[in-house]
Order: structure tokens, then sequence, then C-alpha cells
């Protein structure tokens, strides 16, 4: 079955008589109404619920508002072949309520748009998502969407609980994505999250985070100024959830599947193996996506579960070494879109700041010149920090 129903097969009458819109949704006129509209109102019609709009969207994608011009009675079979309970009352909602259901989700769609919100419909999607097995059918993108299709990207993860370690190896991990053109993906959540949104902020680099809940709703509301500041520097936030619709854990976990399927790699900072940061772990095995996890003495047990994991591997962050494991997966992840890497640009960022700043007399330079001659001729290229 195609997305518009199965191919080559006739409409089968209805019991009155009249086609349904499953089996011969090709058969009404396309509609200029936009999908945002149309997408809006349904999701405020009582009754369809979750399953019932995602069966409809995945049935008729863009041209959604063909749903607003059935008659009734095609509309009823419809939502029966789609599993809406009261399939009959809910076309009766729909067609009873239409002009106040449309006009309320115009109201909104003019409020999202205002907020700097958009909505993407199936087609459109970034590929990384939209080829994900039970992936998304629409995001609600609040800030600049191109994020979301821009990479490479990774995704650092991590539990609520953070410890003093854990905000030094998610800092490290920041720190070292920041030298490459690498948007970083997480949760927008308490503890690894947040500190990883808040040092990618601060090394200049861009950010992606997904929501477990409405677009429009804040939470936890200690994140309201990274959000904020995430959107204020080219960053976006995305939910696949309608707006208004407030936080259930069964979310938190579908909001994990889509940090691990947009990242090239994987990073879980911290966590333990029964905690939510497991099931990103899985999501990303599952994608063959590369994890990398963090060791240390006192480290939580999530490391047991990557360790398993075929695409799995293990570092300590706090030594030289595996510094410089994250930092050539990181480069070599950007090389593989084809950019310019340059292992030193944190360092030249920082430098042209304080050339600006300083009062510099010629033999700050010199003595600058020679250091860098002195690192050249180091034939292990210096010692990591």
């Amino acid at each position: 079955m195609d997305q518009r129903g199965t191919r080559g097969e006739r409409a089968r009458p209805a019991p009155d008589g009249q086609p349904t819109l499953w089996q011969a949704a090709d058969d009404l006129p396309a509609t200029d109404m936009p999908f945002q509209v149309a997408f809006l109102a349904l999701g405020a019609a009582r009754g369809l619920g979750s399953k019932g709009l995602h069966a409809l969207v995945r049935e008729h994608r863009e041209q959604l508002g063909r749903v607003w011009e059935a008659p009734p009675v095609r509309l009823a079979v419809e939502l029966a072949h789609a599993k809406v309970p009261a399939a009959r009352k809910v076309a009766d909602e729909i067609s009873t309520y239409r002009s106040e259901l449309l006009k309320t989700a115009r109201a909104k769609a003019d409020e999202l748009t205002r907020r700097n919100i958009h909505l993407i419909g199936p087609s459109a999607l970034p590929a990384r998502l939209a080829e994900l097995p039970g992936g998304p059918l629409w995001l609600f993108v609040e800030g600049d969407p191109r994020a979301l299709y821009e990479g490479p990207y990774v995704a650092v993860v991590g539990t609520r609980d953070i410890t003093p370690d854990g905000v030094r190896a998610t800092e490290a991990a920041v720190r070292t994505l920041a030298a490459y053109p690498i948007t970083l993906v997480s949760g927008l959540a308490n503890g690894v999250d947040a500190v990883a949104h808040q040092a990618a902020l601060r090394d200049g680099v861009r950010n992606v985070a997904f929501l477990g809940h409405g677009i429009d709703v804040v939470f936890p509301a200690e994140t309201a100024d990274i959000r904020a500041r995430i959107v204020r520097t080219g960053g976006a936030v995305a939910s696949e959830y309608l707006p208004g619709e407030h936080y259930r854990k069964a979310q938190f976990v579908q909001r994990n599947r889509l940090q691990a399927g947009l990242a090239d790699v994987v990073v879980a900072a911290e966590g333990q193996h029964t905690g939510g940061t497991a099931h990103t772990v899985r999501f990303a095995a599952t994608y063959h996506r590369p994890i990398i996890g963090f060791t240390w003495p006192g480290a939580g047990d999530l490391t047991d579960l990557i360790d398993t994991e075929p695409t799995g591997q293990l570092i300590d962050i706090f030594t030289t070494a595996g510094r410089r494991t994250l930092d050539a997966l990181c480069r070599s992840t950007a090389d593989s879109y084809g950019h310019t890497t340059f292992g030193l640009s944190l360092v030249e960022r920082q430098l042209g700041r304080e050339v600006e700043l300083r009062a510099l007399p010629p033999e700050d330079l010199k003595r600058l010149r020679q250091r860098l001659d002195d690192l050249l001729g180091q034939e292990d290229g210096g010692d990591a920090g």
C-alpha cells in the first residue's frame, strides 16, 4: 500500500453505496487547504485520537484538507477503516463543527507563525527521520528548520541525576565536537541534556532539541532560558506532539528515538541501564548509529549496556587517549559530509578575540610564533588536555 491507498484497486462501495476515501483517495479533488490548518483542526476534533490522526495523515499526507471536504458518510467509513472508535460519531463531530474547528485552527496557525513555530508535513521531513521505522509523520519546529537538515549531528544524552564528574564528561564531549561544523542534539531536560546545551551555546555550536510534549509547553521550567538561546542562535526545538499536549513518560521514550535517529553519533555521557537514556542507546543500536559511552571510576552502569551493542564503544573521556578517540570520530563524521575541518578552530577563534581585546606588543606575537614552531617540531603533535 502506498501513501494514498492500494494502487490499481478500484473503489469498493461502502454499505450505503458511497465509495470510501481509503480505497479511492484519488477520486477526491485536490485541496488548497493548508496542511497546517487541516492538521490542527483534526487534532482538536473530539474522539479522533492520536492513532486516527496518524492514519489520516499517513493516507492523505499534505492533501489532508480533503478530509474536511468529504461528506460525513464517506468520512465515517474512512475513520472506521482507520480503527477510530465510534467512527460515525467522530465523523458527525467533524462535520457538525467544521466551521468552528477550522476557524480555531486558522487562529492557532497564525499564533504559531507569530511565535516562529513551523509545522513540517510528511513529504518535507528530514530524510534521516522520515526513513526511520516508525518515524514521525510531522514535526512542529520552533526556530530555524534548516538546523534539522544540515548535518552532521552528534547527540549528547544522559541522566537527569548528573554527578560532578558527569558534568565534566558532558562538557568535555561538547568541547571536543565544538571544533568541527557539527550540530548538537539533545532533549532539553535537566541534567546531562541541559549541561550539553549550555556548553554548546558557550562554544558556538548549533543546537537541536527534541521535546516529549507540545511545542508550546516549556518543561522543565529551568530550561526556558536555554531554549530561548537555542532559537535565538539559529538552532531548532522540535516536537511531534500537538500544541498544548503535556508530557508523559511514554512520550519521552518516543522523543528519544528522534534524537538517536537524527544523530550520526550518539554519546551517552552518564546514566543507568534502567534509566531513560538506555532507550536512546537501544534506538541508536537499532538504527546502526555509533554509540560512545564514557567510563570512569564511579560512572553509571549504562556502560554495561553500551558495551554489549555491536556499535558501542567505551572510552575514558578524562584521559588524553579517550579525548583523542572522540575527536577523531567527530572529525571523520564532519569529513564524511564534505566539510572542511580544522581541529584548532576553537583556538583560532579565541586567539582572534584575544588579539582584538589586548594591546599586544610585537614581542608577544613573536613569542606565540615561536611556540607554534616548537609545537610543529614535536613528533607527537603535543599533548591533549
